[in-house]
């Protein structure tokens, strides 16, 4: 399998820096090499506790703040990736901050796509509303370093700006012509070819059985928050004991 052909990317500010020193390690365990990471505005003295490359930038207006779905915008994340697509010459996957990699990630995982997304994990269609906020999660997508994806990247941004678009709902318009809402398999965009990855895997949003687990909102609930903080302490110092730790877990919900 190839490995590092890519880098993986993250953004953070002041208020989710605490998710970045251990994950940062983490990435390092898994990947071999620390994450880029873009500065949405840490401090000094946060940024300099960091192992990583950091990178200034100046975030849009508003980018956290709450689109009428409920969910937080999230609108830097086309500029940041675009940025990395323009001066560097990797491809990246780019991970949201509450991510945790449990194993390894090839390069031959993303199936050759110019752009790897997740559609919707089976517990978030669980949900009455599924597709509120877009038929696809972007805590976890991978780009193909190529002037054509760059074009769609810059889409995205743009479609960013229009009305109250989450950064989710907007790619999920963009990618309207893979038909994401259909689930894993392959679609095509933009001349594209948009490999759907299973969420379960790649953006483990229920935290039990994928390589990428997604604490959705840890940011903002103490729950969530602990687990990600107990799954990353394991992950990072002693892999082994994940299933034991797992088995009790799933045991003291099935008793509650």
């Amino acid at each position: 399998m190839t490995q590092n052909s890519f880098r993986i990317l993250l953004c953070a500010d002041a208020g989710f820096f605490h998710f970045l020193p251990s994950l940062e390690e983490n990435i390092l365990k898994r990947q071999g090499e620390y994450p880029v990471i873009y500065d949405l505005g840490m401090t000094p003295a946060q940024v300099a506790c960091l192992k990583s490359e950091v990178i200034k930038v100046t975030p849009p207006d508003r980018y956290k703040l709450q689109a009428s779905s409920g969910a937080i915008k999230a609108t830097h994340k086309p500029r940041c990736i675009q940025h990395f697509l323009e001066n560097y010459a990797q491809d990246v996957l780019y991970i949201d901050a509450d991510v945790v990699v449990l194993e390894t990630i090839y390069s031959d995982e993303f199936l050759g796509g110019d752009l790897c997304v997740t559609p919707r994990h089976p517990i978030e269609l669980r949900s009455p509303s599924p597709f509120l906020n877009g038929t696809l999660n972007s805590g976890v997508i991978f780009f193909k370093n190529t002037p054509a994806v760059q074009k769609v990247v810059k889409f995205w941004e743009a479609e960013c700006g229009i009305d109250d678009k989450s950064d989710q709902m907007a790619l999920s318009d963009v990618l309207e012509d893979a038909d994401i809402k259909a689930g894993p398999g392959v679609g095509h965009a933009h001349g594209l070819t948009i490999q759907k990855l299973p969420a379960a895997i790649y953006n483990d949003v229920s935290c039990s059985t994928g390589k990428l687990w997604h604490f959705k909102n840890a940011g903002r609930r103490s729950s969530k928050k602990n687990k990600r903080a107990a799954t990353i302490f394991f992950a990072n110092n002693a892999p082994w004991s994940m299933h034991l730790w797992l088995s009790c877990q799933r045991r003291f919900r099935a008793q509650a």
